[in-house]
């Protein structure tokens, strides 16, 4: 679910609590911004209504960042009515100063790989290149971390991210080199081994995905790329460290880059959404007019070789109760990352909800594109009439659409797989709790569908399954947020169901280990699972990494994360919710993320690097 939780991301506001936010003005003209904050922001973040982070994740962040947020950034709607001072009161109360500890480890020489490589000089093969381990998205990769083994796994090395109270890019690895990027917008290559920093980059903004490499005719890395949370895609010389080419993937003002872009073949395939459906949340705001697409670029100039949009223009569509223009049809935003599919030349993405009515036949739809041209070649529309936006909390505002849709984004792109028959069939699970088999060689014809968990706009399967061909895994992530989302038990956890039938094979619902937590804490399994070597591999929101038995459902092996670290980078580190991306395997070491500072979940700032004890470097 991308941005929404991502959740699919962005698209389950609690548009009553922000909407109060967005119309409180100080009454009597303060000038210090605790008063600020307190009559203009408290009300979302000290209760970490929909995505606002909570007051103490705020704490985390350096003023300057708080500040870049208001003031051009993804709170400029909420922090509008403020003038630039008084958003910069606010931000000098809640944000740390820059330190050894707080701000960039450029200050600590320490946190720096003594031998610095040489990218020209020293080629690195290419293991883990994308955020799908692969081009169908399967996320199967081969382990040296065994059933026989599993239980010797412990921490190795933590890393910290400075100015960042979330941790969601998911590392891509190359030799003995990983690449992931921080809250704060930059990008760091570090030595896999010890967690020290080969080099870093700043980029504009916050890059939430994993970090594409390519490689050259030899097989090893050559080059990165990557979008940030402003919409911007950059290519990286790797040789060089420098970025060669940015590029606008949107001309929309709030367009985004939440899905990791993938490359096949001399081109760069990214998943364009946008924040259109936050903006919404303002009675003021004209909704809606993004229109979500796949962008197919020059992988070696960034020059634009196709953009598939998946509806049309928007067009008037009258006003709203207090006046303002509607506009539609809007929306159906793409969140996760593309699958490949290069032996029928097409491309597989999963679809969000519209924003406006009318609303459209490609939205909460899987949808096939040709892979040269861009072209629809079939969609299959598993929800129809789902209109949603951040208008649409407890409260309706005036900007959520009559009958407003139920939000059953497809924020966990589909899996193209193989069955033991030897037949290829497309997977796809959605926030409905819902996943559905298609046929690939029939347009999208649906196989089977089978109701996995109890779904809900906070419900369902958020970012990612796994799948071997023969058993699909279902991480479920059942957070009850409004009343009408407890219909059914929740069946947070893994299960397993058979990918040829839809059979349900085992579950294994998670313990509630959450207690008297004051924020919003779940044992969902939110997160991208991750499949190796006969392990599964789930993190929740409690902060809990599982390992279960992919054959029974046992739970092998756990580890709560949310905790105080120590970092190899000397910044302050923290664990979290585990949110968005998941584990990442290579050899005996597992890389995981830990920190997630929406929707009311504990902020985290950590990259962990866990390794089979008494192993040697992989």
């Amino acid at each position: 679910m991308p941005i929404a939780r991502k959740f699919t991301g962005i698209s389950t506001l609690a548009a009553g609590i922000m909407l109060h936010s967005l119309s409180a003005l100080a009454s009597n003209d303060p000038t210090d911004g605790k008063t600020l904050f307190e009559e203009n922001c408290a009300a979302c973040h000290d209760a970490g209504a929909a995505e606002a982070p909570l007051t103490e994740a705020l704490r985390r962040l350096s003023a300057d960042h708080i500040f870049r947020a208001m003031n051009d950034g993804v709170m400029l709607v909420q922090s509008g009515h403020l003038s630039p001072d008084e958003r910069r009161l606010i931000a000098d109360y809640l944000g740390a100063a820059p330190s050894a500890e707080t701000g960039s480890p450029a200050s600590n020489a320490a946190a720096y790989c003594k031998d610095q490589r040489d990218f020209s000089a020293s080629p690195l093969t290419a293991k883990i290149v994308n955020w799908g381990l692969g081009l169908a998205n399967a996320r199967h990769v081969e382990s040296s971390i065994t059933i026989e083994n599993v239980s010797g796994l412990e921490l190795d090395w933590v890393f910290a991210f400075p100015d960042s109270a979330r941790a969601r890019a998911q590392p891509t690895v190359a030799g003995d080199t990983l690449f992931t990027a921080a809250q704060n917008g930059k990008i760091y290559a570090l030595d896999i081994n010890s967690g020290c920093i080969h080099f870093d980059v700043q980029v504009d903004a916050e890059v939430r995905s994993a970090i594409a490499i390519d490689t050259d005719e030899t097989g090893n890395a050559s080059r990165l790329y990557f979008g940030d949370f402003e919409g911007n895609v950059y290519g990286l010389d790797l040789a060089t460290q420098q970025v060669s080419w940015k590029i606008r993937a949107d001309d929309h003002p709030v367009a985004t880059i939440t899905g990791s872009p993938v490359v096949h073949g001399d081109t760069l395939y990214v998943p364009v959404s946008s924040r259109e459906v936050v903006s919404a949340a303002n009675p003021d705001y004209a909704c809606c007019t993004f229109r979500g697409s796949i962008l197919a670029l020059d992988k070696m100039t960034g020059e634009t070789r196709w953009q598939s949009y998946m509806l049309e223009k928007a067009k008037p569509q009258g006003e709203t109760s207090v006046g303002t223009a509607r506009f539609g049809p809007s929306g159906v935003p793409i969140w996760s990352s593309p699958t490949i599919d290069a032996k029928r030349g097409r491309i597989y993405v999963g679809t969000g909800e519209n924003y406006s009515r009318p609303t459209t036949g490609t939205s909460d739809a899987i949808v096939a594109l040709s892979i040269e041209t861009g072209a629809i070649e079939w969609v299959n529309q598993v929800t129809k009439d789902d209109a949603w936006n951040g208008s649409c909390g407890w409260t309706a505002g005036p900007n959520c659409p009559e009958n407003r849709g139920p939000d059953y984004d497809f924020g966990a792109p589909p899996v193209l797989t193989t069955l033991p028959s030897g037949h290829d069939i497309i997977l796809a699970g959605q926030k409905s709790g819902m996943v559905y088999a298609m046929d690939p060689d029939d347009g999208g014809k649906l196989l089977w569908r089978n109701q996995v968990g109890r779904g809900g706009i906070m419900g369902g399967i958020h970012w990612g399954m796994a799948s071997d061909g023969d058993v699909l895994f279902v991480p479920i992530s059942d957070l009850s947020v409004y009343p009408w989302d407890a219909h059914k038990p929740a069946q947070s956890g893994m299960h397993a169901v058979r990918a040829a039938t839809g059979e349900l094979i085992w579950k294994t619902l998670t313990k509630d280990v959450c207690g008297d937590a004051k924020w919003r804490c779940s044992p969902g399994l939110s997160s991208a699972a991750t499949l190796g070597n006969g392990l599964v591999f789930g993190g929740g929101l409690d902060g809990v990494m599982h390992i279960f038995d992919a054959e029974t459902g046992a739970i092998l092996w756990h580890d709560d994360t949310n905790r105080k670290f120590t970092s190899v980078n000397g910044v302050e580190a923290e664990g979290g919710s585990m949110d968005s991306d998941g584990p990442v395997l290579v050899g005996h070491r597992m890389l995981v993320t830990s920190g997630y500072d929406k929707w009311g979940q504990k902020f985290g700032n950590v990259l962990l690097s866990y390794k089979v004890k008494e192993t040697k470097n992989d």
